[in-house]
């Protein structure tokens, strides 16, 4: 049975042998008024005479609540132990056994709390006894601790019950916020924000400011995760008013402020916060707060475009975060964002296996907002592998989870993408006859999430969202089908972003290239000379929100000076603005071809770029924004150059943040073939596989070749083979040594014999030069001969075949 003044708010004022102090102290406690309740209790117990039997022990166990709620455990286990060599609490008691638990949830050995609290409840059975409602709190807190967060909720929901229906409002707002909390875990932010602010109610109404402050900051989580950054502020900004003294509530405070921070797009901010969130973490040891804080500050990393720093604090957090609970929430949240990053640096298989393990995770602890998150997350990675009808499944799930759950920065995300799964796979003629209304689909998703970045007021994606509504308005008036390139393209030439990737070198490179298309950061394609670095450029920009904008490329060893920097930021002629080639690619990319010979002076002012998105065009004052993605290619070791002051550090260091080595040809044997064949169908217009057309042996010697020019020469020689074809020449590989010293494959050019060298007319001659874009040099090279014999051979073919 209930028996009264057992608990620190229990008992009737005035009852005989409990002096006015003891209720003060009572009153105190039940105010989050800490150290004046100590006061009084310490007054008391020093003439423990003067206190009848209950009354003494309920003041020594009301001190050992109050060092508890000090957050200081091991000083409440040692005041129980003195208090029972004194003899104030008899040895065995239960309340003092539901205390001592309390300290322990704080040396975090769930399991073994768990299992004891079962144990005390097999014996402490009543329901309207308070050591049963705090015997069930502490045994859903272990619980809920270890992850198992269905099994707790109902655990703490009677103890909330309890409290109310046996008058203990103090310990009713405690198992209200835990409450709060458990539903946050489990994704239901309506349920979580009423059960917050119920308890900020109750405290509200004690006068307890400590623990208000502590609603504040939940309160705050859950607007966050709705998207209501500018109201988590505010209460955030109330929380850190009242919890200076309180060096554990200052820590949590300062990291939820300093991801709502991060959501805001004010990421030097967000970091900072952060760093103090850590620091005051490690020095007072709290290490649930110190995984938080590794966890925030990757997520601004990530945020930043920089997934490899991103996963160095995930997985220092994830090495803490084991050790608290292998299976536990933290854990689960890491391993997605790890896989996250994964994701984005290219290693997609990698990132599905992650992301997999954290659903497994998801689904056992029941966390549906986390659970959608991650669909979300294997949404996007199945579209980079190309599986896009899994994606689009993927994300439809996602989008569902959100939505039920309120949580409008996650749904548009997941809206975002899911618009754009839509529109690639009309581009790339998966939807059948169905382009309109997939179409359509695409423009409701797109402005669903255009929607909720406003009621969000999240900069995250706005810019982006806005871009890819205008491609699909434009295609709406357009039609469906209509492409989000303009470029045409020559009868017998394939798309630029065409790649062939047989060998896992390459195949790497372009899911490196693909998973960067996404984002605004600048890109940095070294590799040898002829290695496709400039198609890669292209590939990434056509996959990207800017793919419907101009790529322009400048020749960065073009000669410098003022005419290169006209070039490039434009100058003044006659009082008349001429547009430089930024402002040509404006909303678009701008390709740096061989950054490495950019001059020194405009390095600084193309980091200036990066840097702002501010220029200056020559021969005026006045500065201009620029909206452009950099895409920089270099054929020499740039950390060289820079190591030896070459090149600016600072700007190959903002460079070298997504940067893609291109393996040379002679890396990737297996794609010499494969590419032969591309370049062979690409100048016939149809199939014309290279086996076919020059037979094993020469195949073999392919093979052995060391490729010093790459996929230009291998490209060169296809051109070669396939005019030889088409002048009935033999096709017979030999090795020339060039001017160089290297050594190259080429075609011994002996005509059959009776048939003159020329034996061509003038359509053969013209359709062959259309074939090469115009470049009667190259025709002339591919076909032997000078450009004078070239021209000779076109003035005769006017009437006839060429002598």
């Amino acid at each position: 049975m209930r028996r009264d003044l057992r608990t620190p708010a229990t008992g009737a004022a005035g009852a005989a042998g409990v002096p006015a102090a003891y209720h003060e102290a009572r009153l105190a406690y039940r105010q989050g008024r800490i150290a004046d309740a100590l006061l009084a209790l310490d007054d008391l117990l020093e003439a423990p005479e003067l206190l009848a039997d209950p009354a003494r022990r309920d003041a020594a166990l009301l001190r050992a609540w109050c060092l508890i709620e000090r957050k200081d455990p091991d000083a409440a286990r040692a005041w129980l132990r003195t208090a029972r060599e004194a003899r104030l609490v008899p040895s065995g008691d239960v309340t003092a056994r539901v205390i001592d638990l309390n300290a322990r949830l704080y040396a975090e050995d769930h399991e073994a709390i768990a299992a004891e609290a079962e144990e005390l409840l097999t014996t402490c059975v009543d329901p309207a006894d308070l050591d049963h409602a705090e015997l069930r709190l502490i045994l859903g807190a272990s619980l809920r601790w270890q992850g198992r967060l269905e099994d707790a909720l109902g655990h703490v929901e009677f103890a909330c019950s309890a409290f109310t229906v046996l008058d203990e409002p103090g310990r009713c707002a405690v198992a209200a916020n835990f409450l709060g909390w458990t539903c946050l875990s489990l994704g239901r932010l309506t349920e979580a924000r009423r059960w917050f602010e119920k308890s900020l109610g109750i405290n509200t109404r004690l006068e307890a400011p400590a623990r208000m402050a502590q609603n504040y900051q939940n309160l705050a989580i859950v607007c966050y995760k709705q998207g209501d950054y500018a109201l988590a502020v505010e209460l955030l900004e109330k929380e850190l008013e009242l919890v200076r003294p309180h060096p554990d509530m200052t820590c949590r405070a300062l990291i939820a402020l300093g991801n709502v921070r991060r959501l805001q797009g004010e990421y030097f901010a967000a970091r900072a916060v952060l760093l103090d969130a850590f620091a005051l973490a490690e020095q007072h040891g709290y290490r649930r707060e110190q995984v938080l804080a590794l966890e925030f500050l990757g997520d601004v990393f990530r945020d930043e475009n920089r997934p490899a720093e991103a996963r160095m604090y995930y997985s220092r957090g994830l090495a803490v975060a084991r050790e608290l609970a292998p299976r536990g929430d933290l854990v689960m949240e890491l391993l997605r964002r790890r896989g996250e990053c994964l994701d984005r640096e290219g290693a997609h298989r990698e990132a599905e296996a992650v992301l997999h393990q954290a659903l497994e995770l998801a689904r056992e602890v029941g966390d549906g907002f986390e659970t959608a998150v991650i669909h979300r997350c294997l949404g996007v990675n199945a579209a980079r592998l190309g599986r896009w009808q899994l994606a689009q499944r993927e994300l439809e799930t996602a989008l569902e989870g959100l939505q039920g759950l309120d949580a409008r920065y996650e749904a548009m995300v997941a809206s975002y993408e899911l618009s754009r799964l839509l529109l690639r796979r009309i581009d790339a003629g998966q939807v059948g006859g169905q382009s309109g209304p997939v179409l359509e689909a695409a423009w409701q998703h797109g402005l669903r999430a255009q929607q909720w970045g406003q009621e969000t007021e999240s900069p995250v994606l706005v810019r982006e969202i806005a871009e890819h509504l205008g491609e699909i308005a434009r295609r709406r008036l357009l039609g469906a089908e209509h492409k989000s390139w303009s470029a045409s393209f020559a009868t017998h030439r394939a798309v630029t972003s065409r790649v062939v990737a047989v060998s896992r070198a390459m195949q790497q490179v372009l899911r490196r290239c693909d998973g960067f298309a996404r984002y605004g950061t600048p890109v940095l394609l070294s590799g040898e000379p002829g290695t496709g670095k400039e198609l890669l450029a292209h590939r990434i920009h056509e996959n990207s929100h800017r793919g419907a904008r101009p790529l322009i490329r400048v020749d960065c060893a073009a000669p410098g000076g003022d005419g290169l920097a006209r070039e490039i930021f434009g100058h003044l002629v006659d009082g008349q603005a001429t547009p430089g080639l930024v402002s040509q690619a404006e909303g678009g990319t701008l390709l740096l071809a061989g950054i490495e010979h950019l001059p020194r002076d405009l390095q600084a002012r193309l980091l200036r770029l990066i840097q702002e998105g501010i220029y200056r065009p020559e021969g005026t004052a006045r500065e201009q924004r620029g909206d452009v993605r950099l895409i920089a290619t270099s054929s020499a070791d740039l950390a060289g150059l820079a190591d030896r002051n070459g090149f600016r550090q600072d700007l190959y260091f903002r460079l070298r943040l997504m940067s893609v080595h291109v393996p040379a040809l002679r890396e990737r044997p297996e794609d010499v073939v494969p590419l032969l064949d591309h370049f062979l169908c690409r100048l016939e217009g149809s199939s014309l596989p290279a086996r076919t057309l020059l037979g094993v042996e020469n195949l073999g010697r392919l093979a052995e070749h060391g490729w010093p020019g790459n996929a230009d020469e291998l490209e060169t020689l296809a051109q070669q083979a396939w005019l030889l074809r088409d002048l009935g020449r033999p096709l017979t590989l030999a090795v020339e040594e060039g001017s160089d010293g290297r050594r190259r494959l080429a075609f011994a050019e002996r005509p059959p014999a009776g048939r003159r060298a020329g034996g061509l007319t003038r359509a053969a001659l013209d359709d062959l030069i259309a074939r090469t874009g115009g470049n009667k040099a190259r025709v002339a090279r591919n076909l032997g001969i000078s450009r004078v014999t070239l021209y000779r051979w076109l003035r005769q073919a006017e009437s006839g075949p060429a002598s």
